[in-house]
């Protein structure tokens, strides 16, 4: 009983803030409480169950060792990538079951930074019958923060969705010299 005579004796505002603190409480508890089931269920972080299920085989390049075992017809190949006027303009092939391409231009190596430069909404354009795909990298319509560096090497990197969760990627440096701004 003290607890309620204590909270009738409260002013209006310090009711709201002590329902809404009330509020926060509960919910933390009840995520943490979740988190612990979960925990006890096998499901965790890593993604492993208790029912065994198996990871999806990633690959960082088509030469993986790891996925070239289990998935041997499944690359994605960029074959070339270079300045053509303002446009950087890059060119792959692939084997598999491809689902989707979708490339990257990054600033000063492949692990480099991106850049605001490219107009994103511009995608990869695909050949289903000819294996090929080619991205071309435009400057956008809006604010560019970091133009373009004629000194500095872009890089492309690209990655392909396959049919059955593999996942691949390839870079390539982009050859010749970007425009100004």
């Amino acid at each position: 009983m003290r607890l309620v005579d204590w909270y009738l004796g409260l002013a209006p505002g310090q009711k709201v803030v002590v329902g809404v603190a009330a509020f926060v409480l509960v919910l933390a508890l009840t995520y943490l409480a979740s988190i612990v089931i979960l925990l006890a269920a096998g499901v965790g972080p890593e993604g492993s169950s208790s029912q065994g299920d198996e990871p999806i085989p990633v690959s960082t390049t088509p030469s993986s060792s790891a996925s070239a075992s289990a998935f041997a017809d499944t690359t994605l190949e960029v074959e070339r990538a270079r300045w053509r006027g303002n446009v950087a303009v890059v060119e792959g092939t692939w084997r598999g079951d491809l689902s989707s391409v979708h490339c990257d231009l990054l600033e000063g190596s492949s692990a480099g930074q991106v850049t605001d430069w490219w107009d994103r909404s511009v995608a990869a354009r695909i050949s289903l019958s000819d294996r090929t795909f080619s991205q071309e990298f435009v400057r956008t319509g809006g604010d560019v923060k970091q133009p373009l560096d004629p000194k500095r090497e872009y890089w492309a990197t690209c990655w392909a969705q396959f049919a059955g969760g593999l996942a691949t990627g390839d870079e390539i440096q982009i050859k010749g010299t970007p425009p100004a701004g």
